[in-house]
């Protein structure tokens, strides 16, 4: 097998009918493995990171294609030269695209890697834990390069199946008692309506508000923000237009007196519904709380939606999203360092180093 490497918008753009194609055999069907997500995400990979991808072919042809992005970073100090997946803040989850099996795409990514002098880690975080490219990986890497496994994220889902009677009436009194108190009081506020968006244009009132919303919200103060956090109104502004045209985009609305003060950012595809993005004026009364009202009338008309049976609530768990879930998705980051002496001593620092200084300090803790 061999290994291309595309670094150029212009070539990552060219590979788009093969993405498709490659997608397809390997039944990649998620947005977040399509080339339109990685579109989004290489837009909003301006310096200093800098995308790639890998386009691993065999005597027949393209089977994979591996999405990747450069920066430079610290590992406990130390500077490192990082390879990483192409992702985005909002990315779910990402994974090698692979026809057929995985480990020889596995074997002559190493290969080729091994003989690149321009990397220190290898980091490939986000990962389904359940990949065969994870697999794949966890059975090539031992005896090529030092590596290690990360914690795991998970990420809560609700399981759409049955009736929303059934899944409500499973809730504690404690719970919809707070719920229907919410709705309660902003009822009394004013008038309360909802509303749900499939196409959306960038210049429309509704991203407007989608921002204008993010800018109230308490992540504006914490610059992590749509509207606030570096690269991501160009990032969703893409999304938005890409994701209309697939048909995958849902927008939320709630709105109180006409006045948008809570939205939700969805992808949807093959039955399964992703929030990427949830946010509320952080201006209003605390126990108007309208995220929780628009939570539970999303999952309320999504449970009589044929063909939903899965509302994904993003990653991270929480209290929260812990009273919604029925269960929830996990994933995990795969680290790679480096053959030769600075790789080692990265391996080194991280795994021996590090976790020997902490246990110090516990015990003078105690």
């Amino acid at each position: 097998m061999k290994v291309r490497r595309i670094d150029s918008r212009q070539g990552f753009e060219a590979l788009a009918p093969l993405w498709t194609d490659l997608a397809r055999e390997g039944g990649h069907s998620s947005p977040f493995l399509s080339h339109d997500w990685f579109a989004c995400c290489w837009e909003a990979g301006a310096p200093p990171r800098r995308a790639e991808v890998l386009v691993v072919e065999d005597a027949a042809g393209p089977v994979a294609v591996v999405p990747l992005a450069r920066r430079r970073g610290a590992l406990h100090r130390a500077p490192v030269r990082v390879l990483g997946m192409l992702t985005a803040p909002d990315t779910a989850f990402t994974d090698w695209l692979i026809t057929g099996r995985p480990e020889p795409v596995v074997e002559a990514v190493l290969d080729e890697l091994d003989r690149w002098k321009d990397w220190d880690v290898l980091d490939l975080n986000a990962l389904p834990v359940d990949s065969p490219t994870v697999k794949a990986l966890e059975t090539t890497l031992p005896g090529r390069f030092s590596w290690q496994r990360g914690a795991t994220l998970r990420s809560p889902h609700v399981t759409i199946t049955g009736t929303w009677d059934t899944y409500w009436t499973a809730k504690s009194q404690r719970f919809k008692k707070t719920i229907r108190s919410v709705r309660n009081r902003l009822v009394k506020a004013g008038t309360v309506s909802i509303e749900e968006y499939r196409q959306v244009s960038v210049d429309s009132p509704v991203f407007a508000e989608l921002l204008d919303v993010s800018r109230r919200s308490w992540k504006a103060g914490e610059g992590v923000a749509i509207a606030t956090m570096p690269g991501m109104p160009a990032f969703f502004s893409a999304l938005t237009e890409r994701a209309s045209r697939r048909g995958w985009l849902r927008v939320w609305i709630l709105r109180l007196e006409g006045r948008a003060i809570a939205t939700e950012y969805q992808l949807e595809a093959d039955g399964r519904v992703h929030a990427l993005r949830a946010d509320f004026d952080a201006s209003l009364p605390e126990e108007l709380s309208p995220g929780s009202h628009l939570s539970y009338e999303i999952l309320r008309t999504l449970f009589g939606r044929e063909g939903v049976h899965e509302y994904d609530m993003g990653p991270g768990e929480n209290p929260y999203k812990a009273r919604w879930a029925s269960g929830a998705r996990e994933t995990i980051q795969l680290r790679v360092f480096r053959r030769g002496l600075y790789g080692s001593m990265l391996h080194g620092l991280e795994t021996r180093a590090v976790p020997a200084l902490r246990r110090l300090l516990d015990r003078r803790a105690r």
